[in-house]
């Protein structure tokens, strides 16, 4: 048996994907909690797209902040960019592997338009050649993390080779979105790739899963978490992350998480699905 049971103690470990993923893959991570061990999280808004495969045992949920209607309970789960905060928990003990990918690495590893990862309950080995569909079964039977990673590597590396072409407009409008932090008009995008925006959208849902408003509110959200943690007032916090003033901040805010600014429990803040709950990247030889 793999010797990574909790023992009452949540596991957690996230590494670099191979060098030649790294530009789609950011990072695995592998978790472990126990029945005994719950854990509870808030999941804020993040641009990129994850694979959630389950290695047996409880079912992990994710409650939406903003309608409670909205809630997800699977083992495993293909998510697109989170648009809307989340409270993620488990039910029982729990074991798995997350995969973060960019939506358009995630297009090219699997062939599919990501407007089709739209789904609550889209089960990620269905995304995977026929071949590959045994892959958590394969995952489970790994005898540490550090193999299940290398397994991950081998599978996807030719799966990426062999993947469909982003448009190259696609690639730069997001590179754009990045660079500016969301603070750059739809319209100039549409502009400068000399697309209409109506076809801009559609190749982003296409290629992205989200339309480039979506991730430009995200980015602009992601920036202002980052100012806040570095202490920066909320007027100036609004300012700098592109927001017309602090009440459309806090509007926008309270739209995509159910909260204020000041209501978030720093202890379940999690702007980064994962990372915060796990150690730095760590390089492997």
């Amino acid at each position: 048996m793999p010797q990574d049971s909790a023992h009452g103690r949540p596991v957690l470990t996230r590494v670099l994907a191979a060098p030649g993923l790294r530009d789609t893959v950011r990072s695995y991570a592998g978790y472990a909690y126990d029945r005994d061990s719950p854990q509870r999280r808030m999941v804020l808004p993040d641009t990129l797209a994850t694979i959630s495969l389950g290695l047996g045992g409880g079912i992990v949920r994710t409650d939406s902040m903003v309608d409670p209607a909205d809630s997800v309970s699977a083992l495993s789960r293909a998510a697109l960019p989170v648009m809307n905060a989340m409270i993620g928990h488990h039910e029982g003990g729990v074991r798995g592997v997350v995969v973060r990918m960019t939506p358009m690495g995630a297009y090219r590893l699997f062939g599919v338009p990501m407007c089709e990862w739209d789904l609550p309950h889209l089960d990620p080995v269905h995304l995977l050649p026929r071949v590959l569909r045994y892959l958590p079964e394969q995952l489970e039977e790994e005898a540490d993390w550090g193999e299940r990673f290398r397994t991950l590597d081998r599978v996807l590396l030719p799966l990426l080779e062999r993947g469909p072409a982003v448009a190259p407009e696609v690639e730069w409008a997001w590179r754009e979105l990045n660079r500016t932090h969301g603070r750059v008009r739809v319209a100039e995008l549409s502009a400068r790739t000399h697309w209409s925006i109506r076809h801009l959208e559609r190749r982003f849902q296409e290629q992205v899963g989200r339309p480039p408003a979506v991730i430009a509110r995200i980015l602009r959200f992601g920036r202002a978490m980052r100012l806040r943690e570095a202490g920066r007032p909320l007027a100036e916090v609004a300012h700098l992350a592109g927001f017309h003033d602090q009440a459309h901040y806090n509007h926008v805010f309270k739209a995509m998480t159910g909260l204020t600014p000041t209501q978030v429990p720093g202890s379940l803040a999690d702007w980064s699905p994962v990372d915060n709950l796990l150690p730095a990247p760590a390089t492997r030889a």
